[in-house]
């Protein structure tokens, strides 16, 4: 079903390649928009923009790159521009995730799970705000957790990052209101993605959510109709609850 709710609307998705991001991809090109894929593997990323291309008829591109890095956000956003025409949609959704105590998490791990979850956020809304600005429109997903709003062991680093993402987001959206961009933060409950997989295999995956079940949140957020909610921070927990492993 193609709902074209969002045509002529371009789209920069940051962790398009899988999970999450992949579906939010996916979606956003369902409702007509065109999509940017970036992500740091190559595979992936390609993957997710030809299968919008060829199956779905959309209108996608693979970008290559780490969002830790400000060159490779700037010239990605750059060829987006180039290619599909100025952004009106940034996702956010890039990240990782650090399940280790406190005092053997080392400076460089810290640093790590910083860069990639805040970091990256900042330097990409950097490098499209001032697109939305100058057309007085725009909406900015960035994706933080449950764990951005509370505490638990053994992930400080992770915890730490995502309620900056949650801080970042509501400073952000207050800011620019003036100028009709809408900025919000998701924070998912346990999701059913290979990132989960890796780090707790044997946990028990009864009630938790599917990527799909956040790309519909976040392209909602996207939508007209969704116009009054910005600077907020939306929970997205299903019947899940944390993990603490």
């Amino acid at each position: 079903m193609i709902f074209l709710e969002l045509t002529e609307k371009v789209a920069f998705v940051s962790g398009g390649g899988r999970g999450i991001g992949r579906e939010t991809c996916f979606l956003l090109a369902k409702h007509g928009a065109k999509v940017a894929v970036f992500s740091n593997n190559q595979s992936e990323s390609d993957e997710t923009a030809n299968y919008i291309n060829r199956e779905l008829g959309g209108e996608a591109i693979s970008l290559i790159g780490d969002v830790r890095k400000e060159d490779d956000i700037n010239r990605a956003v750059q060829e987006t521009q180039e290619k599909l025409g100025s952004i009106d949609i940034l996702i956010n959704n890039a990240g990782v995730m650090l399940l280790k105590p406190f005092h053997e998490t080392s400076v460089e791990e810290w640093d790590f799970v910083q860069d990639v979850n805040i970091r990256g956020v900042y330097l990409c809304a950097r490098a499209v705000v001032p697109q939305m600005r100058e057309k007085r429109d725009g909406v900015i997903i960035n994706l933080s957790s449950i764990w951005g709003t509370k505490g638990g062991p053994d992930r400080s680093a992770y915890i730490a990052s995502k309620y900056a993402v949650i801080g970042f987001s509501k400073a952000l959206g207050e800011e620019l209101k003036p100028y009709k961009i809408r900025v919000n933060a998701v924070c998912p409950g346990p999701v059913d993605t290979k990132m989960m997989e890796d780090l707790a295999p044997d946990v028990n995956k009864e009630n938790w959510l599917q990527p799909i079940d956040l790309a519909n949140v976040i392209v909602d957020l996207c939508l007209p109709k969704m116009k009054a909610v910005t600077a907020a921070a939306i929970e997205a927990f299903g019947n899940g609850r944390p993990v603490n492993l």
